[in-house]
C-alpha cells in the first residue's frame, strides 16, 4: 500500500491523528469503511478536509492506524486469558470460545476492515512493531497444552492448530454470516459455539 501515514512529531499533529482514529471508530458502528468517505471523517473528528489531507493522503492511511490501535486491545485481551486458571481441556476450551467469540463480536466492525484490507494492503500487517500476532496466538494455544497429551504429535502443534480453527471458524461466523462459507452452516451463535467446543475438545483428548 503506497499510501502511509506521514508521522505525527508535534502535539497538534497527534491530536488530530487521534481524533481521525476515534472519527473512523465511529464511523465504523454505521458504516463498511468501504463506504466512508473522508469529508464523513473529517466531519466526525471536526477537523477540515483540508487538514485530513495535510496529514494522510487518503483515507486509506488510517489503516495501520487502526491496527496498531487494535493490537494493543488484542494483547490486553490476550493477556487477560493467558491468566485464567482452569480445572480440565473441557473447562478451558469452553471458556477460550466463548471469550474469543465475545471479543471477535464485540470488535466485529473493526475485524472486517483489518482483515478485509490486510489482505489486499500486506504492509498493514508490518506497520505494528510492537504487537507479535503470532505470539498472541502461540500464547493462547499454550493454555490449552496443559491439558493435552498426545502419543502421535507434537502437543504445541495440535493446540496452535486447534487455536487456527478456532479463529478462523469464529471469523467466518462472525464477520461473514449471511456467505459461503458459514452459510454452510445453519447454527446460530450459541449453538455454533457448543459445537465448536465439542469438536476442538476432542481434537485435543484424541
Amino acid at each position: 500500500m503506497a499510501s502511509l501515514v506521514i508521522k505525527a512529531h508535534q502535539t497538534r499533529s497527534l491530536s488530530t491523528q487521534k481524533k481521525l482514529l476515534n472519527a473512523l471508530y465511529v464511523k465504523l458502528e454505521d458504516k463498511f469503511f468501504e463506504h466512508i468517505s473522508v469529508k464523513e471523517l473529517a466531519s466526525e473528528a471536526g477537523v477540515s478536509v483540508g487538514t485530513f489531507y495535510r496529514r494522510f493522503k487518503d483515507k486509506e492511511s488510517l489503516l495501520p492506524l487502526l491496527y496498531q490501535d487494535f493490537g494493543q486491545d488484542l494483547k490486553f485481551w490476550s493477556e487477560v486469558q493467558e491468566k485464567r486458571q482452569h480445572t480440565d481441556l473441557t473447562e478451558a476450551i469452553n471458556v477460550l470460545v466463548h471469550e474469543t467469540y465475545l471479543f471477535m463480536n464485540e470488535k466485529k466492525s473493526v475485524f472486517r476492515t483489518l482483515h478485509l484490507n490486510a489482505r489486499l494492503h500486506s504492509d498493514i500487517v508490518s506497520s505494528d512493531p510492537e504487537v507479535d500476532r503470532k505470539a498472541v496466538y502461540r500464547n493462547l494455544a499454550m493454555t490449552l497444552a496443559p491439558f493435552c497429551s498426545s502419543p502421535t504429535c507434537d502437543v504445541s502443534n495440535k493446540t496452535e492448530f486447534a487455536v487456527f480453527i478456532l479463529i478462523n471458524s469464529l471469523v467466518d461466523k462472525i464477520l461473514y454470516p449471511d456467505i459461503t462459507p458459514a452459510v454452510a452452516c445453519r447454527h446460530n451463535g450459541d449453538i455454533f459455539r457448543k459445537e465448536l467446543v465439542v469438536l476442538l475438545t476432542n481434537y485435543l483428548s484424541s
